[in-house]
């Protein structure tokens, strides 16, 4: 049986607030198993009602989220930190309920922000903060999943061999690494080689050409990728989560300023095809 592949849900939003609910359907018709949920607010969401529209559609999820300035776990500010704590904790709690396995995304660090100095103690206030955060992920049993992200977005972790580096430095069972393969094709010498290095270490991965397209579209070599997956036993979902619509405050978000796709629903059943068809792999 091939591993559950799945989309994240903002490919079909414009705004960051606009409803999740109906999108479970369209990932369900598109041919996915796997709706992944953007956790941005999650006191907003009513996670009871997405978890039986996730049950009466018969997909399983997966959660995402990111960290901004106001919620940084890396920050000196205590109060700051706080307020991230909070927020990843009520993360994991709604992953939870939906019966995600993972809590994936920017969960070490805020995105796009690049601290000038001091980042080494930046660093040390992250470490503390996962490992308070390993234990709740333990206990509510979702995996934390640090996602290794460019230069462009995030500078803590950029490359597997860091983001290693820093799962050794926390030491929980409880946390991974999330690989991305459009920002693995910007940091990484050689993508398979980067696969087989994070090892057991990895716990989600996202199936993205190197334009943020769909995968299949672009120049990454995935019988290579496959083959370093299944040399390391990856048993975790197969996600696409690509932006391809300039319009709304998600298009300009993540830098959209061109139509990347004419047809969303013909553009996902296709994307839903190739992971199924050369990536995912039976386990």
């Amino acid at each position: 049986m091939k591993q559950k592949i799945g989309i994240h849900l903002s490919y079909w939003q414009e705004s960051w607030s606009d409803p999740l609910l109906p999108l479970i359907g369209k990932a369900k018709q598109a041919g996915f198993e796997v709706a992944e949920f953007p956790l941005l607010a999650p006191a907003a969401l009513d996670f009871t009602e997405l978890r039986a529209e996730l049950d009466s559609q018969r997909m399983a999820a997966s959660c995402g989220t990111g960290l901004g300035a106001e919620t940084d776990i890396t920050s000196p500010d205590p109060a700051i930190r706080k307020l991230g704590l909070e927020h990843l904790q009520a993360c994991l709690q709604g992953a939870a309920a939906l019966g995600s396995p993972v809590l994936v995304g920017l969960t070490y660090a805020p995105w796009g922000v690049f601290p000038v100095d001091d980042r080494a103690r930046r660093r040390e206030q992250c470490i503390e903060s996962l490992k308070f955060l390993g234990d709740i992920a333990a206990a509510t049993g979702v995996r934390l999943c640090m996602e290794v992200v460019n230069r462009f977005e995030g500078y803590l972790i950029n490359t597997v061999e860091q983001g290693l580096a820093l799962l050794e430095e926390v030491n929980h069972p409880s946390l991974a690494l999330h690989l991305d393969t459009f920002h693995m094709n910007i940091e990484e010498e050689d993508l398979p080689t980067a696969i087989r290095l994070a090892g057991a270490h990895l716990g989600h991965f996202h199936c993205v050409s190197n334009t943020r397209k769909a995968p299949g579209t672009g120049h990454l070599d995935w019988d290579g990728i496959r083959d370093a997956l299944i040399d390391i036993n990856y048993s975790g979902y197969f996600v696409a989560e690509t932006f391809v619509r300039p319009v709304g405050e998600v298009g300009s978000g993540m830098y959209i300023w061109r139509e990347l796709a004419p047809d969303l629903t013909e553009n996902a059943r296709e994307t839903a095809r190739f992971i199924r068809e050369e990536v995912a792999f039976d386990v």
